[in-house]
């Protein structure tokens, strides 16, 4: 990974001037241009820039592969039906968050040790989008990432996540410590919410935590993540006239080519009571979810749900959070635990409130589950297996319906690929592939420019903290 942080300093120089006002550009024009540095800028506007690029990346590309290789959508035309049949190369991939999100949060931190504010809030920036990639392709660079280092060595996939760990508690600490002295100049997330930012930090933490299966620390750290929906950090489409790469993302591909939808995807096989693999029973009814979750890919002006173009799009939220409650709870504070945050996700969902108006009219339906419902023979248990395991394969299940769009359920596939009981058993997209997909490939950029990249073993082969 190369340094080039004087270039992208003067691409985020040209963002920053779209910000000024015109007043403002010709003021002082006889002055000496040669005397204007960078240390003259407010580094808070660089917050913006690198929030954007954020979103663009996780709602981007690889968000969509994590969809096509976890059964939730399909790839029907060019590119997209190539990646859906995993015809993938280094080329596909890229690790642009180093530059467009690390470099203008660390030069904030640099600039702003006093701010406490801005000192949680890129931490929790960097640590979301290292630990995505650490996810996605196991060991990467990041101890000398962005460093004067020619070839950088790739840290262990574990250590990773352990720094991250540290990363975000230094966040955690920054943001219980805001004062009325730490303001932020822009903050397009979360308009400089301290407390939504310390539970974004407290989420990550439950995610990185389940991802290295520390269930117990995954709990601990949940019980103090994101309360509320209102809370959630995500990304909430703008509309301005004549723009569209402000708008949803699946939005703005289906605008130009019908490539992507939900299809006859496993997801929605289970979601649709006519499949023979439904998750609908007396105590459930998806018909209301299964048409917000709908993507046509022939019509993007007819989709009024989840790829409408003003529809908000998840980043971290309460639904993650109080599923990792579920899960972890489940798995270490008993059976009554975990059913009992799995049933307040349930109250949540039978409000209707996490859908839109396109599905005005349609039944919901998320009753309460009791212990019956998955001892032997009950509605969650009609293969007689332990009621524990019932629950948590419910648990799961839920957690892979409820994370659509996100990555949450090609984590799941891979954390809990040798737990057969649990897993959702989605099916591969060809009969060819030689096995689930495990991981996604090193850039090819980074592959060109670093001597220190491992041998690639490829899509199918496990990363490390899965192995």
């Amino acid at each position: 990974m190369k340094t080039k942080y004087k270039t992208h300093i003067i691409l985020l120089l040209f963002f920053t001037s779209l910000f000024i006002g015109c007043e403002e550009l010709v003021d002082g024009i006889n002055e000496n241009p040669n005397s204007f540095t960078l240390d003259e800028l407010d580094p808070g506007l660089f917050l913006n820039g690198a929030e954007l690029n954020s979103i663009n990346i996780l709602l981007g590309s690889t968000s969509r592969m994590a969809g096509y290789w976890s059964g939730q959508l399909i790839g029907f035309d060019q590119t997209e039906l190539e990646r859906f049949n995993y015809n993938v190369t280094f080329t596909d991939f890229d690790w642009n968050g180093y530059q467009g999100i690390l470099t203008p949060v660390r030069e904030i931190r640099s600039r702003t040790p006093d701010n406490n504010l801005y000192q949680g809030i890129t931490r929790v920036l960097e640590a979301q989008i290292i630990g995505n990639y650490a996810s996605m392709y196991g060991d990467i660079v990041y101890s000398n990432a962005l460093k004067d280092v020619l070839n950088p060595e790739f840290d262990n996939q574990a250590e990773v996540f352990g720094s991250l760990q540290e990363l975000l508690d230094e966040a955690i600490n920054s943001l219980s410590n805001v004062g009325p002295q730490d303001v932020v100049l822009e903050d397009f997330l979360f308009n400089g919410n301290a407390t939504k930012w310390l539970q974004s930090a407290w989420t990550l933490k439950a995610r990185f935590y389940m991802l290295t299966r520390q269930y117990d620390l995954a709990y601990a750290a949940a019980q103090n993540g994101i309360a509320s929906q209102d809370n959630s950090m995500i990304f909430v489409p703008l509309d301005l006239e004549d723009v569209t790469s402000t708008k949803n993302k699946f939005w703005i591909l289906l605008n130009n080519t019908p490539s992507v939808g939900t299809g006859n995807s496993y997801l929605v096989q289970l979601l649709d009571p006519s499949s023979g693999i439904s998750r609908n029973n007396t105590k459930t009814d998806e018909t209301a979810r299964l048409r917000y979750y709908t993507i046509n890919e022939n019509d993007p002006d007819g989709n009024l749900g989840i790829a409408n173009e003003l529809e908000p799009q998840p980043l971290i939220t309460y639904k993650e959070n109080i599923l990792i409650l579920a899960e972890a709870g489940a798995r270490t504070q008993g059976f009554n635990v975990g059913l009992g945050h799995l049933n307040s996700w349930r109250s949540q969902l039978a409000t209707g409130d996490f859908f839109n108006a396109s599905v005005a009219g349609e039944p919901i339906l998320y009753d309460a589950y009791t212990g019956a419902d998955f001892g032997p023979g009950g509605i969650e248990n009609p293969d007689n297996i332990d009621t524990d395991t019932a629950l948590l394969r419910e648990i799961v299940e839920e957690r892979y319906v409820t994370g659509f769009t996100t990555f949450m359920p090609f984590d799941d596939a891979r954390r809990l690929r040798r737990e057969n009981a649990v897993a959702v058993p989605f099916p591969n997209n060809t009969t060819t592939a030689p096995g689930r997909v495990e991981r996604f490939l090193y850039p090819e950029d980074e592959v060109l420019a670093n001597t220190s990249v491992p041998d690639d073993p490829g899509l199918f082969a496990p990363n490390p903290i899965n192995q």
